[in-house]
Protein backbone atom coordinates (compact mmCIF):
# COMPACT_ATOMS: atom_id res chain seq x y z
CA UNK A 1 0.00 0.00 0.00
CA UNK A 2 1.40 3.47 -0.87
CA UNK A 3 0.32 6.49 0.56
CA UNK A 4 1.15 10.73 0.88
CA UNK A 5 -0.23 10.34 4.42
CA UNK A 6 1.37 8.64 7.30
CA UNK A 7 -0.36 5.32 7.96
CA UNK A 8 -1.59 4.63 10.88
CA UNK A 9 -3.63 7.63 10.47
CA UNK A 10 -3.10 9.30 13.91
CA UNK A 11 -5.01 12.76 13.23
CA UNK A 12 -8.97 13.27 12.13
CA UNK A 13 -9.76 12.51 8.90
CA UNK A 14 -12.13 10.61 6.38
CA UNK A 15 -10.79 7.34 4.81
CA UNK A 16 -7.93 7.36 6.94
CA UNK A 17 -10.40 5.88 9.72
CA UNK A 18 -11.31 2.57 7.17
CA UNK A 19 -7.60 2.40 6.36
CA UNK A 20 -6.51 2.19 9.48
CA UNK A 21 -9.39 -0.05 10.78
CA UNK A 22 -8.19 -2.80 7.29
CA UNK A 23 -4.74 -2.19 8.32
CA UNK A 24 -5.21 -3.29 12.17
CA UNK A 25 -7.70 -6.72 11.08
CA UNK A 26 -6.16 -7.95 8.00
CA UNK A 27 -2.87 -9.19 6.64
CA UNK A 28 -3.36 -8.85 3.32
CA UNK A 29 -1.34 -5.54 3.18
CA UNK A 30 2.41 -6.75 3.64
CA UNK A 31 3.91 -3.65 3.12
CA UNK A 32 2.69 -0.33 3.66
CA UNK A 33 4.70 2.71 2.27
CA UNK A 34 3.82 6.84 3.90
CA UNK A 35 5.16 9.23 5.49
CA UNK A 36 4.64 6.88 9.02
CA UNK A 37 5.72 8.25 12.07
CA UNK A 38 5.60 4.25 13.40
CA UNK A 39 8.09 2.69 11.24
CA UNK A 40 8.57 -1.06 11.55
CA UNK A 41 9.24 -3.81 9.30
CA UNK A 42 5.95 -3.48 8.09
CA UNK A 43 5.14 0.52 8.02
CA UNK A 44 7.82 1.57 6.03
CA UNK A 45 8.65 5.73 5.80
CA UNK A 46 8.92 7.34 2.21
CA UNK A 47 7.60 10.98 1.86
CA UNK A 48 6.75 12.91 -0.84
CA UNK A 49 9.56 15.85 -1.84
CA UNK A 50 7.97 19.14 -3.08
CA UNK A 51 8.69 20.33 -6.86
CA UNK A 52 11.33 22.44 -7.96
CA UNK A 53 10.60 25.33 -10.28
CA UNK A 54 12.52 23.67 -12.89
CA UNK A 55 11.00 20.08 -12.97
CA UNK A 56 9.44 21.13 -16.05
CA UNK A 57 12.68 20.71 -17.67
CA UNK A 58 12.59 16.74 -17.33
CA UNK A 59 9.01 16.14 -15.37
CA UNK A 60 9.51 12.75 -15.14
CA UNK A 61 13.10 12.39 -14.23
CA UNK A 62 12.47 14.68 -11.20
CA UNK A 63 9.05 12.77 -10.47
CA UNK A 64 10.83 9.34 -10.30
CA UNK A 65 14.37 10.64 -8.40
CA UNK A 66 13.10 13.47 -6.21
CA UNK A 67 9.36 13.89 -5.81
CA UNK A 68 8.93 10.57 -5.30
CA UNK A 69 12.03 9.22 -4.86
CA UNK A 70 11.73 7.64 -1.55
CA UNK A 71 8.56 5.41 -2.42
CA UNK A 72 10.48 4.36 -6.30
CA UNK A 73 13.32 3.16 -3.92
CA UNK A 74 11.73 0.96 -1.63
CA UNK A 75 9.54 -0.24 -4.17
CA UNK A 76 12.60 -1.56 -6.36
CA UNK A 77 14.23 -3.02 -2.81
CA UNK A 78 10.65 -4.83 -2.81
CA UNK A 79 11.35 -6.03 -5.88
CA UNK A 80 14.72 -7.72 -5.25
CA UNK A 81 12.90 -10.75 -4.01
CA UNK A 82 11.84 -11.16 -7.91
CA UNK A 83 7.79 -11.96 -6.57
CA UNK A 84 4.89 -10.02 -7.73
CA UNK A 85 4.07 -7.09 -6.26
CA UNK A 86 0.38 -6.00 -6.21
CA UNK A 87 0.76 -2.10 -5.70
CA UNK A 88 -2.21 -0.19 -4.12
CA UNK A 89 -2.11 3.31 -4.16
CA UNK A 90 -4.13 5.63 -2.22
CA UNK A 91 -5.60 8.35 -3.89
CA UNK A 92 -2.14 10.20 -4.98
CA UNK A 93 -2.01 10.15 -8.92
CA UNK A 94 1.21 11.88 -8.54
CA UNK A 95 2.82 9.33 -6.64
CA UNK A 96 0.56 6.59 -9.04
CA UNK A 97 2.36 8.47 -12.08
CA UNK A 98 6.07 7.26 -10.39
CA UNK A 99 5.19 3.93 -9.85
CA UNK A 100 4.02 3.39 -13.65
CA UNK A 101 7.16 5.30 -14.31
CA UNK A 102 8.74 2.26 -12.89
CA UNK A 103 6.41 -0.69 -13.90
CA UNK A 104 9.03 -1.93 -15.78
CA UNK A 105 11.56 -2.54 -13.59
CA UNK A 106 8.97 -4.40 -11.19
CA UNK A 107 9.07 -8.15 -11.33
CA UNK A 108 6.78 -9.77 -13.83
CA UNK A 109 3.56 -10.19 -13.13
CA UNK A 110 3.51 -6.76 -10.77
CA UNK A 111 0.13 -5.04 -10.82
CA UNK A 112 -1.17 -1.19 -9.98
CA UNK A 113 -4.22 -0.63 -8.29
CA UNK A 114 -5.76 3.05 -7.63
CA UNK A 115 -8.02 3.66 -5.14
CA UNK A 116 -9.81 6.95 -6.05
CA UNK A 117 -11.36 9.12 -3.26
CA UNK A 118 -12.29 11.83 -6.03
CA UNK A 119 -15.06 11.66 -8.86
CA UNK A 120 -13.94 10.95 -12.38
CA UNK A 121 -10.64 10.47 -13.85
CA UNK A 122 -9.57 12.07 -17.06
CA UNK A 123 -5.72 10.45 -17.63
CA UNK A 124 -3.74 10.17 -20.78
CA UNK A 125 -3.73 6.75 -22.74
CA UNK A 126 -0.15 6.04 -21.57
CA UNK A 127 -0.78 5.93 -17.89
CA UNK A 128 -4.36 4.02 -18.22
CA UNK A 129 -2.17 1.03 -19.72
CA UNK A 130 0.18 1.13 -16.83
CA UNK A 131 -2.35 0.87 -14.03
CA UNK A 132 -4.31 -2.63 -14.12
CA UNK A 133 -7.15 -1.68 -12.07
CA UNK A 134 -9.40 1.44 -10.44
CA UNK A 135 -11.15 1.51 -7.07
CA UNK A 136 -13.79 4.21 -8.11
CA UNK A 137 -15.68 5.48 -4.75
CA UNK A 138 -19.35 5.04 -6.90
CA UNK A 139 -21.03 3.37 -10.18
CA UNK A 140 -21.72 7.37 -11.26
CA UNK A 141 -17.94 8.50 -10.99
CA UNK A 142 -16.76 5.47 -12.76
CA UNK A 143 -19.37 6.29 -15.63
CA UNK A 144 -18.26 9.94 -15.98
CA UNK A 145 -15.38 8.99 -16.48
CA UNK A 146 -15.90 6.64 -19.50
CA UNK A 147 -17.98 9.40 -20.67
CA UNK A 148 -15.67 12.23 -20.32
CA UNK A 149 -12.67 10.21 -22.48
CA UNK A 150 -12.42 8.49 -25.75
CA UNK A 151 -10.99 5.37 -23.72
CA UNK A 152 -10.54 3.71 -20.60
CA UNK A 153 -8.51 0.88 -20.12
CA UNK A 154 -7.96 -0.49 -16.86
CA UNK A 155 -10.14 -2.98 -14.70
CA UNK A 156 -12.80 -1.00 -12.44
CA UNK A 157 -14.16 -1.87 -9.35
CA UNK A 158 -17.12 0.39 -7.47
CA UNK A 159 -15.72 -0.10 -3.44
CA UNK A 160 -17.38 2.79 -1.83
CA UNK A 161 -16.48 3.89 1.51
CA UNK A 162 -17.33 2.06 5.12
CA UNK A 163 -19.19 3.90 7.81
CA UNK A 164 -18.45 2.42 11.87
CA UNK A 165 -21.91 0.91 12.60
CA UNK A 166 -20.68 0.90 15.95
CA UNK A 167 -20.09 4.58 16.28
CA UNK A 168 -22.75 5.95 13.57
CA UNK A 169 -26.26 4.96 14.75
CA UNK A 170 -29.49 5.94 15.54
CA UNK A 171 -30.84 7.01 19.15
CA UNK A 172 -34.11 7.02 20.39
CA UNK A 173 -36.17 10.23 20.82
CA UNK A 174 -35.74 10.24 23.98
CA UNK A 175 -32.20 10.26 23.80
CA UNK A 176 -32.54 13.01 21.35
CA UNK A 177 -33.92 15.12 23.29
CA UNK A 178 -31.92 14.95 26.79
CA UNK A 179 -28.89 15.63 24.20
CA UNK A 180 -30.56 19.03 23.54
CA UNK A 181 -31.31 19.57 26.86
CA UNK A 182 -27.53 19.29 27.70
CA UNK A 183 -27.01 21.97 24.55
CA UNK A 184 -28.88 24.48 26.52
CA UNK A 185 -31.17 23.79 24.01
CA UNK A 186 -35.50 22.97 23.90
CA UNK A 187 -36.24 19.33 23.85
CA UNK A 188 -38.15 19.70 21.21
CA UNK A 189 -35.98 22.19 18.98
CA UNK A 190 -35.33 21.22 15.45
CA UNK A 191 -31.19 20.64 15.09
CA UNK A 192 -29.82 21.81 11.47
CA UNK A 193 -26.05 20.16 11.21
CA UNK A 194 -23.55 21.48 8.52
CA UNK A 195 -20.38 19.84 8.16
CA UNK A 196 -17.10 20.71 6.06
CA UNK A 197 -13.84 22.60 5.55
CA UNK A 198 -14.32 25.80 5.18
CA UNK A 199 -12.69 25.52 1.04
CA UNK A 200 -15.30 27.26 -1.17
CA UNK A 201 -16.26 24.32 -3.39
CA UNK A 202 -17.76 22.69 0.39
CA UNK A 203 -20.20 25.83 0.27
CA UNK A 204 -19.50 27.61 3.87
CA UNK A 205 -20.01 31.04 2.43
CA UNK A 206 -23.71 29.85 0.65
CA UNK A 207 -24.52 28.47 3.74
CA UNK A 208 -23.43 31.34 5.71
CA UNK A 209 -26.00 33.74 3.44
CA UNK A 210 -28.59 30.32 4.05
CA UNK A 211 -28.46 30.95 8.18
CA UNK A 212 -30.79 34.27 8.68
CA UNK A 213 -33.16 32.83 6.54
CA UNK A 214 -33.40 29.13 7.91
CA UNK A 215 -33.41 30.90 11.55
CA UNK A 216 -36.73 32.81 10.29
CA UNK A 217 -38.61 30.01 9.54
CA UNK A 218 -38.89 28.73 12.58
CA UNK A 219 -38.17 29.98 16.33
CA UNK A 220 -37.36 26.52 17.43
CA UNK A 221 -34.60 25.69 14.70
CA UNK A 222 -30.94 25.76 16.42
CA UNK A 223 -28.27 25.38 13.76
CA UNK A 224 -24.76 23.10 15.07
CA UNK A 225 -21.51 23.79 12.18
CA UNK A 226 -18.72 21.36 12.29
CA UNK A 227 -15.54 21.46 11.04
CA UNK A 228 -14.71 24.94 10.06
CA UNK A 229 -12.86 26.86 12.47
CA UNK A 230 -13.38 30.52 11.50
CA UNK A 231 -16.34 32.42 13.06
CA UNK A 232 -19.48 32.43 10.56
CA UNK A 233 -22.30 33.69 12.88
CA UNK A 234 -22.55 35.16 16.18
CA UNK A 235 -26.70 34.47 16.24
CA UNK A 236 -27.21 32.85 19.22
CA UNK A 237 -29.56 29.89 17.70
CA UNK A 238 -25.58 28.45 15.99
CA UNK A 239 -23.15 27.31 18.06
CA UNK A 240 -19.75 26.07 15.95
CA UNK A 241 -18.24 22.75 17.29
CA UNK A 242 -14.85 23.27 14.97
CA UNK A 243 -12.97 20.42 14.06
CA UNK A 244 -13.63 17.41 16.29
CA UNK A 245 -12.99 13.57 16.79
CA UNK A 246 -15.16 10.90 15.24
CA UNK A 247 -16.97 9.69 18.45
CA UNK A 248 -17.74 13.52 18.70
CA UNK A 249 -19.15 13.84 15.13
CA UNK A 250 -21.12 11.10 15.78
CA UNK A 251 -22.55 12.08 19.54
CA UNK A 252 -23.84 15.17 17.20
CA UNK A 253 -25.25 13.55 14.22
CA UNK A 254 -27.28 11.33 16.78
CA UNK A 255 -28.82 14.77 17.72
CA UNK A 256 -29.52 16.49 14.76
CA UNK A 257 -32.75 16.41 12.75
CA UNK A 258 -31.39 17.52 9.68
CA UNK A 259 -27.94 17.23 7.45
CA UNK A 260 -27.40 20.24 4.75
CA UNK A 261 -24.71 18.95 2.46
CA UNK A 262 -24.11 22.10 0.36
CA UNK A 263 -21.03 20.57 -1.74
CA UNK A 264 -19.92 22.81 -4.97
CA UNK A 265 -18.09 20.35 -6.71
CA UNK A 266 -18.32 16.79 -7.93
CA UNK A 267 -18.08 14.99 -5.14
CA UNK A 268 -16.14 11.65 -5.14
CA UNK A 269 -18.52 9.93 -2.33
CA UNK A 270 -19.10 12.52 0.45
CA UNK A 271 -18.64 10.52 3.46
CA UNK A 272 -20.36 12.75 6.10
CA UNK A 273 -24.00 11.51 4.02
CA UNK A 274 -23.46 8.63 4.44
CA UNK A 275 -22.60 9.13 8.56
CA UNK A 276 -25.56 11.51 8.91
CA UNK A 277 -27.90 9.20 7.18
CA UNK A 278 -26.51 6.22 9.73
CA UNK A 279 -27.83 8.75 12.55
CA UNK A 280 -31.20 8.96 11.08
CA UNK A 281 -31.19 12.58 9.47
CA UNK A 282 -33.22 14.10 6.96
CA UNK A 283 -30.61 14.87 4.50
CA UNK A 284 -30.64 17.91 2.23
CA UNK A 285 -27.97 18.14 -0.19
CA UNK A 286 -26.66 19.24 -3.82
CA UNK A 287 -26.79 16.57 -6.39
CA UNK A 288 -23.21 16.96 -7.77
CA UNK A 289 -20.89 13.79 -8.53
CA UNK A 290 -21.23 10.57 -6.74
CA UNK A 291 -23.86 12.09 -4.46
CA UNK A 292 -26.82 10.59 -5.90
CA UNK A 293 -25.59 7.34 -5.66
CA UNK A 294 -24.53 7.56 -2.31
CA UNK A 295 -27.92 8.11 -0.93
CA UNK A 296 -29.79 6.19 -3.70
CA UNK A 297 -31.56 4.11 -1.23
CA UNK A 298 -32.09 6.55 1.42
CA UNK A 299 -35.67 7.75 1.58
CA UNK A 300 -35.10 11.11 4.01
CA UNK A 301 -33.21 13.05 1.41
CA UNK A 302 -33.89 15.83 -0.76
CA UNK A 303 -31.36 17.01 -3.77
CA UNK A 304 -30.77 20.35 -4.58
CA UNK A 305 -30.26 20.32 -8.53
CA UNK A 306 -29.58 24.38 -8.78
CA UNK A 307 -27.04 24.12 -5.32
CA UNK A 308 -25.48 27.31 -6.08
CA UNK A 309 -29.05 29.25 -6.01
CA UNK A 310 -29.57 30.25 -2.31
CA UNK A 311 -33.53 30.33 -2.94
CA UNK A 312 -33.67 26.41 -3.89
CA UNK A 313 -31.90 25.35 -0.28
CA UNK A 314 -34.26 27.60 1.56
CA UNK A 315 -37.96 27.32 0.19
CA UNK A 316 -37.43 23.24 0.29
CA UNK A 317 -36.27 23.28 3.59
CA UNK A 318 -39.26 25.04 4.24
CA UNK A 319 -41.74 22.97 2.10
CA UNK A 320 -40.30 19.63 4.01
CA UNK A 321 -41.09 21.78 7.22
CA UNK A 322 -44.51 22.46 6.42
CA UNK A 323 -44.64 18.70 4.88
CA UNK A 324 -44.43 17.62 8.29
CA UNK A 325 -43.46 13.81 6.87
CA UNK A 326 -39.90 14.32 7.60
CA UNK A 327 -39.63 12.39 10.65
CA UNK A 328 -40.91 8.60 10.15
CA UNK A 329 -41.51 5.91 13.13
CA UNK A 330 -37.89 4.04 12.00
CA UNK A 331 -34.53 6.15 12.25
CA UNK A 332 -32.34 3.54 10.85
CA UNK A 333 -31.28 3.41 7.47
CA UNK A 334 -33.42 1.73 5.45
CA UNK A 335 -30.82 1.07 2.38
CA UNK A 336 -28.86 -1.77 1.63
CA UNK A 337 -25.38 -2.42 3.46
CA UNK A 338 -22.95 -1.09 0.97
CA UNK A 339 -21.43 1.43 3.24
CA UNK A 340 -21.20 -0.02 6.28
CA UNK A 341 -17.57 -0.88 7.40
CA UNK A 342 -17.78 -4.77 7.13
CA UNK A 343 -19.37 -4.64 3.66
CA UNK A 344 -16.60 -2.31 2.54
CA UNK A 345 -14.07 -4.15 3.78
CA UNK A 346 -15.10 -7.51 2.32
CA UNK A 347 -15.01 -5.50 -0.98
CA UNK A 348 -11.85 -4.47 -0.71
CA UNK A 349 -10.10 -8.10 0.40
CA UNK A 350 -12.28 -9.96 -2.74
CA UNK A 351 -10.13 -7.00 -4.55
CA UNK A 352 -6.53 -7.74 -3.31
CA UNK A 353 -7.55 -11.81 -3.26
CA UNK A 354 -8.84 -11.78 -6.72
Amino acid sequence: MISNLGLPYQGIGSWTYEINHFLANNASIDVVLSPTDQPNSRFIFCKKKPWHKWHKINRNYFLKKWVAGEYIQALLKLGEAKHPLQILVIDDQVLLEAVALIKHRLPPGSSILFYYHGHSLSWSSSLQEKVDRVLFLTEQGYLDTIKNLERFTPRVHVLGNGIDPSLFFPISESVKRERKVEMGWGSEDLVLVWMSNSRPVKGLHLFQQMIPYLLEINDSIRILIIGNKESVSDHPRVVQAGLISGEKVAYYLQMSDFYFFTSLWKEGFGLSLAEAAQCGNYIITSANGGIPSVVSEYPRCTLIHKPNVLEEWIEEFRSILEANNWKTASLANEGSDFYSLEAWEKRLLEILNN
